[in-house]
């Protein structure tokens, strides 16, 4: 048995369109125009390109250019053996679009579930030469800030020695920037900036800040970050050459409070272990407080608060290094005070050391 209909054809050799007529014969049909006729063609080669206007548009497998296009209302027995038409595309016309939203907000929760909480079983399977590439790509001379004397250097070299058994993997420089930070970089940098050496009163709380940057790197929570918040493009591809950008965006990265407690929890250790006192990283918190605010927050009120903030309350860090003191224990003071002087005062001595607050180093 065949059927016949009238629709619009190209033939895919030139752009004349023809009227031509489907002589359909099972599951195959044929073309038919004046006394030529082509084919057959199986209906199981046909494939749905597109909807032009009120007419859905039919190619052929195998064949560039070939189209039969169909307007009006087409019989129920060509429309039986032909591809069915695609709204949206294959998967979403199966499903229907309620449920394909509905697939689609859940494969969304999950990308960012995967986004958020990967990084934290991701980021040690990351190579230690991934790690380390990406340190000197980010870090190199700092834009000519690092700040060297060689008394300066002994003392930092001790401390760093002090709070780490394995002080060769780390790279540990002072910046000649005034800002109050210190930064945890990859390939196990750590960054002082001076502003913190200016502000520090003993070398008992830089030693507790530094103690802290390096538990970042121990417990591999910078990977962490830059995977959560940079991607793992940035972590395997390295970067464009802007890496005063990437700095700039560490700088202003924020730990997760774990990640944030357990640093501070590897600075009381190491700093026990060393025989520094906590009492000084306790004091430097205590003043901080009083710029962050947390110093006038009520005790009801503290846990609250320091669990909405990205780091953890800095009274609420002095408390737990107030905690940490071993009452008659006889502590040593990190460092001598001709020690602590050619520290604090590296910046100052080194007359090749830039200043300034920008990190535009590319």
């Amino acid at each position: 048995m065949s059927a016949f209909f009238d629709v619009a054809h190209y033939d895919g050799q030139s752009a004349v369109k023809r009227k031509v007529e489907v002589q359909v014969v099972g599951q195959q049909f044929y073309l038919a125009e004046n006394e030529r006729r082509s084919g057959p063609f199986p209906f199981a080669d046909v494939e749905y390109v597109t909807k032009q206007g009120e007419a859905d548009v039919y190619g052929l497998n195998g064949r560039d250019g070939w189209r039969l296009t169909l307007s009006g209302p087409v019989p129920s027995e060509l429309t039986a053996l032909l591809p069915a038409p695609r709204k949206y595309g294959g998967w979403v016309d199966r499903l229907g679009l309620g449920k394909a939203a509905i697939a689609f907000t859940l494969t969304s929760a999950v990308a960012i579930a995967i986004v958020l909480f990967s990084p934290q079983w991701l980021a040690p399977l990351i190579p230690d030469s991934v790690d380390d590439r990406l340190g000197d790509a980010l870090v190199g001379d700092f834009g000519g800030r690092f700040c060297h004397t060689p008394a300066g250097d002994a003392a930092l070299q001790k401390l760093v020695a002090s709070l780490d058994d394995a002080p060769q993997d780390l790279r540990v420089e002072v910046a000649n920037i005034d800002m109050l930070n210190a930064v945890a970089l990859p390939g196990g940098n750590v960054i002082l900036f001076d502003g913190l050496l200016k502000q520090a009163r003993s070398p008992d709380e830089v030693a507790g800040v530094l103690a802290h940057e390096i538990g970042h790197v121990r417990q591999k929570h910078v990977m962490q970050a830059l995977l959560r918040q940079m991607g793992l493009a940035v972590v395997l591809g390295g970067v464009d050459g802007n890496s005063g950008a990437v700095v700039n965006n560490m700088l202003a990265m924020s730990y997760s409070r774990n990640a944030e407690a357990e640093a501070d929890a590897h600075s009381m250790k190491v700093l026990g272990n060393a025989n520094i006192s906590p009492i000084g990283t306790a004091s430097f918190f205590d003043r901080l407080s009083a710029l962050d605010g947390s110093a006038g927050v009520a005790k009801d009120n503290i846990g609250i608060t320091g669990y909405l903030s990205s780091h953890p309350l800095s009274a609420s860090r002095k408390d737990a290094f107030e905690k940490s003191i071993v009452k008659g224990k006889n502590y040593t003071p990190a460092l001598t005070p001709s020690e602590w002087t050619e520290l604090k005062t590296m910046c100052a001595q080194d007359r090749k050391a830039k200043s300034g607050l920008g990190f535009d180093f590319n």
